[in-house]
């Protein structure tokens, strides 16, 4: 296969009117090809394509370089890194590379044909959301230990706590109590309404953000197991919202919205009362972006599509 070389596209500097984005470049990177998924891991960026794993080195953020291009067997959809290793998920199960270099090792969800559409772990394992529901992986051994059915096609998985919510193609998103055992209890409740939830991020601090595509978006706030004193439209009512980041502090919240073709910045303040909303609207963006990710170099990352991949100054 023809290896992909990474190309620097400086755009002009973006004279838009907002604390975030004001005066802060955006640099993009054209792939040459359709950028899916993206995720920042230490100085390592991950990016998948239709047919490659990419990694660059953003230990100096606004100039990546490219490390390596890796061919993936199956068609990419996401990824995530923990240990050294960076886990790929495909249309056929989940492939593992040792982010240094080294041959693949193939993990499947529930048999050869799962598709997964996203990945999430904590300290000891992994979650993936594959067509049908979610299956779990020790991180310590390349076998699974748990199938989670779902009603309803899965495209996205968060964990807070002891809790694993469940973005779904048209429920909204469903709550998992996580038990010893790796055993889990459907939670009462449910989030997001009877529409398509493209997504869902839960930030440290207990912020649940659901991205429902062209229905917006909508922020829960999740004290305590079973307590939400808010919920509704957050970053701009109506706007359309494909996938969204998150980080918070101790009094307030902040994510960022991929609208396709725009990234928005919104803060919540005064936690956990009545929320208040500050809404930041950063500069248009070529091609369609799903997904995005939070570095921990103070930048934001996009994956989006034949465009390549976005840096956006936070």
């Amino acid at each position: 296969m023809k290896p992909i070389h990474l190309g620097l596209s400086l755009l002009t500097l973006l004279g838009v009117s907002c604390r975030v984005f004001d005066s802060h470049p955006t640099t993009r990177f054209d792939v040459g090809a359709n950028v899916r998924d993206v995720f920042a891991y230490g100085d390592t960026l991950l990016a998948v394509t239709d047919s490659f794993l990419l990694t660059y080195d953003i230990s100096s953020p606004t100039s990546p370089r490219a490390l390596t291009t890796i061919p993936v067997a199956h068609t990419p959809r996401c990824a995530i890194a923990v240990g050294g290793s960076a886990f790929v998920g495909t249309d056929s199960g989940i492939a593992v590379y040792p982010i240094a270099g080294g041959p693949p090792t193939e993990l499947y969800c529930g048999g050869t044909d799962q598709a997964v559409a996203g990945l999430t772990t904590d300290s000891t394992r992994m979650y993936a959301a594959a067509s049908d529901g979610i299956t779990v992986f020790r991180l310590a051994t390349p076998k699974s230990t748990r199938f989670v059915p779902l009603a309803g096609e899965p495209t996205g998985v968060a964990r807070h706590d002891s809790r694993l919510f469940v973005s779904l193609d048209d429920w909204g998103v469903r709550v998992l109590n996580m038990l010893p055992g790796d055993s889990f209890v459907l939670d009462t409740v449910h989030l997001g309404g009877h529409t398509r939830a493209e997504g869902v991020t839960v930030s440290s601090g207990g912020y649940c953000i659901i991205s429902q595509g062209p229905s917006g978006v909508l922020t829960h706030y999740t004290p305590a197991p079973d307590s939400y004193p808010f919920g509704g439209g957050g970053g701009g009512g109506d706007r359309s919202a494909y996938a969204a980041a998150a980080t918070d502090g101790v009094e307030q919240a902040a994510f960022y919205l991929a609208d396709s073709t725009t990234v928005t910045f919104t803060e919540i303040v005064n936690r956990p009362g009545p929320a208040s909303f500050s809404e930041e609207i950063g500069p248009d963006l070529e091609g369609f972006t799903r997904r995005i990710c939070l570095g921990g170099n103070g930048y934001v990352y996009t994956a989006s599509g034949d465009a390549g991949i976005y840096i956006i100054k936070q």
